[in-house]
């Protein structure tokens, strides 16, 4: 018999009992070869997370706009995150200033803010809980309103004014200058969307307080801890999640990533507006290293 007889003897037919020994080894190759390559993630249990609901990222921006750059951070995060909404506080000077302009330096960027689809601009305007003269009060919000009407200057409007330092305690006269301030907003003719407005007491408020048109209330601005001795409290108020909104600083600086998640997930059930940092000073003028982590967690 020459060669290639003898290889054509050595060609195995289809049903014999090699040829299936054989197929079935290979199949158990490869499904031993698929378990190996499948993802470590998807063989692993994966982090529960508590529910999540679609979030604001509130960000008081006490910052002064200093060569232009200041700022970059803030636009760093509007532009990688095009689904997730902020709400930038502005304050040029604790307020608007004792100018109608709010300066060369603020101009283009507040114009630059104002440029995108997923941002809201609200001036910050002090009410010193209650005590400050209400006039003044309304002279600031007159203030922000002509800045829509500033020459050559178009795109400085804001779509609010963020109250702070409202009083928490009820009597009919804070509620009498709760209502008369938010009234000013809401007839602000040169504000723009919806004419937010926000109030600050950094706690929770009387009932009594809960005046027409405050569009949402900081019922918590303090440090991590502080938010975990008020927690039960914070969970069993009454309104709907997009009436309030929680400042939390502090975070300890060793929560890892899964930990902050859940943290802000949590928080995104309670709370539509939310401001989260490890800092623990100067949290309103600086945004800290891990400022993109915890722009990372926020959920849309």
């Amino acid at each position: 018999m020459d060669g290639k007889e003898d290889r054509d003897s050595r060609v195995l037919p289809r049903n014999s009992k090699r040829w299936r020994l054989f197929a079935f080894i290979f199949a158990l190759a490869s499904a031993a070869l698929v378990a190996l390559i499948v993802p470590l993630a998807v063989i692993l249990p994966r982090p529960k997370y508590p529910k999540s609901f679609k979030s604001t990222v509130i960000v008081p921006l006490y910052i002064y706009p200093e060569n232009g750059s200041s700022w970059d951070p803030l636009f760093d995060v509007i532009t990688s995150r095009p689904s997730l909404n902020f709400t930038v506080i502005l304050n040029p000077d604790s307020g608007p200033g004792s100018s109608s302009y709010p300066g060369d330096d603020f101009v283009p960027l507040i114009q630059k803010l104002n440029a995108y689809s997923n941002v809201q601009t609200i001036g910050y305007v002090r009410t010193g809980y209650g005590t400050r003269n209400i006039t003044n009060v309304l002279d600031d919000v007159t203030t922000y309103s002509d800045w829509a009407t500033i020459a050559n200057a178009t795109g400085l409007a804001v779509h609010g004014v963020f109250f702070d330092e409202t009083v928490s305690e009820f009597s009919v006269s804070a509620a009498e200058y709760l209502t008369t301030i938010n009234q000013a907003v809401k007839n602000a003719t040169g504000l723009l969307s919806n004419k937010t407005v926000i109030h600050n007491p950094g706690t929770i408020p009387d009932t009594g307080l809960n005046v027409p048109d405050t569009d949402t209330t900081v019922i918590f601005e303090g440090p991590y801890q502080s938010y975990q001795e008020q927690a039960a409290t914070l969970a069993s108020l009454p309104l709907n999640r997009s009436d309030y909104s929680y400042i939390v600083h502090s975070l300890p600086t060793s929560m890892s990533k899964v930990n902050l998640r859940k943290f802000a997930y949590r928080l995104s059930e309670l709370s539509e507006f939310l401001f989260l940092t490890d800092l623990s000073e100067n949290y309103y003028e600086s945004f800290g290293p891990d400022w993109r982590d915890f722009i990372g967690v926020m959920p849309t």
